[in-house]
C-alpha cells in the first residue's frame, strides 16, 4: 500500500502529499521527491512526518487554527499495516485530527 495524505489549507495551497516505498519510505508532492526518509530502512518511523512538516513549511500554511488531514489509503505499493500505523501516530503526536479513506473498498466507478 501506499499513502496520500491531504492538509486542510487554503484553497490557494494544494497540501497533497504522497508516501511511496521505493523500497524506502519517500514523501512526493505530485511527481516530484522532495525528501527520501532513510534509504537504509524500507519502514516508516516515527518523527517522518515532522520531517516533511519542516522541510514544505506545511504549518504556516494550514487553513487558520485547523490541523487536520485526510490520509487516503491506496492498496498498491510496498508500505505495510505497521507503516500505516506508525503514520498515523505521528499525525496523533503532531496533534491533527484526521480521516482515512481506503481506495481498496471503493464501490463506484
Amino acid at each position: 500500500m501506499h499513502f496520500t495524505l491531504v492538509f486542510d489549507g487554503s484553497e490557494s495551497t494544494d497540501l497533497s502529499y504522497g508516501l511511496k516505498f521505493v523500497p524506502c519510505p519517500v514523501w512526493f508532492q505530485g511527481e516530484r521527491e522532495l525528501l527520501n526518509l532513510h534509504p537504509e530502512n524500507p519502514h516508516y518511523q516515527k518523527g517522518d512526518l515532522r520531517r516533511l512538516l519542516d522541510q514544505e513549511r506545511i504549518e504556516a500554511k494550514l487553513a487558520a487554527g485547523q490541523r487536520h488531514a485526510v490520509i487516503v489509503v491506496h492498496p498498491a505499493g510496498h508500505g505495510s499495516p505497521a507503516d500505516f500505523m506508525a503514520l498515523q501516530d505521528d499525525l496523533r503526536v503532531e496533534d491533527f485530527t484526521f480521516q482515512t479513506l481506503s481506495l481498496a473498498m471503493r464501490v463506484d466507478g
